[in-house]
């Protein structure tokens, strides 16, 4: 594990990247999303995952065939 800077490791259809963040005025590092592989699903219905957006309903794409 890279202690210095970022590491990024791959989870079963995502990857993911260490980032040291402040939380309710703590320092921790936490497992951020960077991209995602495979089909994911909300409710049975297959989905894209965006990685960041300026609000939470941009975060969900419907998947188109």
């Amino acid at each position: 594990m890279n202690t210095k800077n970022r590491t990024t490791i791959f989870s079963t259809g995502v990857h993911l990247v260490s980032e040291k963040c402040i939380i309710n005025d703590k320092k921790q590092w936490r497992w951020i999303a960077v991209g995602f592989e495979d089909e994911s699903f909300i409710n049975g219905n297959i989905i894209n995952p965006i990685e960041y957006a300026e609000n939470q309903k941009g975060l969900i794409e419907k998947f188109q065939s």
